[in-house]
């Protein structure tokens, strides 16, 4: 599991510097669209580069209180919640986590769990009041597992440096089409050769396209990194069919008009609410519920196993 969890950061390393240098090739097309000369391509790429470090130190700062603020999520004491705190506390200690993640509720009927945070000692792991009322000790032990597995495994760091690099990519696709658009069409059709057009195209293409491709890439790893934290969670539970139980009522339950979280969190969530049975197509954020619910059960049998011989 170790190897595994090592080859994912390794992956997850190119994936967002392969996502760096889509941002830096759609900043320097628009350059080049605009001005048409080496400079201009170099301050595109360059105004590229600054918007992503820009918003990254944004969220460096304070970008897990942004994402909890965005799912009006509450911080709770042990005394407000006391069984949701022992949980998060004994499955930090099961995960060797460095510092005890801090506990959120969102006030919303819709059964659902994420975490967030930059690093271990600065992780937050927030559930709903439907997944409290929903879930017995075990499967709410499994889920809360399943969140702990995401900050070990370093996803959550992942998460926010992808989320931040699809967030600049849009925004400079965006603003750069506008731009296109609205602003010098006419200065450029009069005084751009031939070749000069074609890039035009070229960027214009690029500006579409990039924004899809950067999703791509960051919706594949997400699918990976939700096997990874179920193994996880059974790896501390030492019980995946608590989790394999909770998957089977959270999935059922989801309604997209009352999800508790909106679109920059619902990929960070155990299941996306938007499409509660996951897809196993390019586009999904998670992988099948049925697929994971059948891995976690075929766990099982090993951990019972390992327990009558002890």
């Amino acid at each position: 599991m170790w190897e595994v969890i090592a080859a994912n950061k390794r992956r997850s390393i190119w994936l967002v510097l392969a996502m760096a240098a889509l941002l830096s090739g759609i900043a320097a097309a628009f350059g080049y669209a605009f001005g048409g000369t080496q400079e201009t391509v170099l301050y595109g790429a360059f105004i590229g580069i600054g918007i992503w470090g820009l918003l990254l130190v944004i969220n460096m700062l304070g970008g897990e209180n942004v994402l909890l603020a965005s799912a009006n999520a509450r911080e709770v004491t042990h005394n407000e919640a006391p069984q949701l705190y022992n949980i998060v506390e004994e499955m930090r200690i099961a995960a060797a986590l460095p510092a005890m993640p801090k506990v959120y509720i969102v006030n919303n009927p819709v059964p659902n769990a994420f975490a967030v945070g930059l690093k271990p000692e600065r992780a937050a792991v927030s559930v709903t009041t439907g997944l409290l009322q929903r879930l017995n000790r075990d499967e709410l032990q499994g889920v809360l597992a399943h969140e702990i597995g995401h900050i070990a495994n370093r996803d959550t760091l992942y998460m926010t440096l992808a989320g931040v690099t699809l967030g600049a990519i849009v925004l400079i696709a965006d603003f750069g089409l506008r731009m296109l658009f609205w602003g010098g069409m006419n200065r450029r059709s009069n005084n751009r050769n031939g070749a000069a057009s074609i890039m035009v195209i070229v960027a214009l293409v690029f500006a579409i396209l990039a924004p899809l491709v950067a999703r791509l890439l960051y919706f594949a790893c997400s699918r990976q990194r939700e096997y990874l934290a179920d193994a996880s969670s059974a790896q501390y539970t030492r019980y995946p069919a608590a989790l394999a139980s909770a998957l089977r009522k959270i999935s059922s339950e989801q309604d997209a008009k009352d999800a508790p979280v909106n679109h920059v969190v619902d990929a960070m969530c155990i299941i996306n609410p938007l499409k509660a049975a996951g897809s196993s197509t390019i586009f999904g954020t998670h992988p099948p519920t049925a697929e994971r619910i059948r891995r976690l059960l075929s766990m099982q049998g090993h951990f019972t196993a390992e327990s009558s011989v002890h």
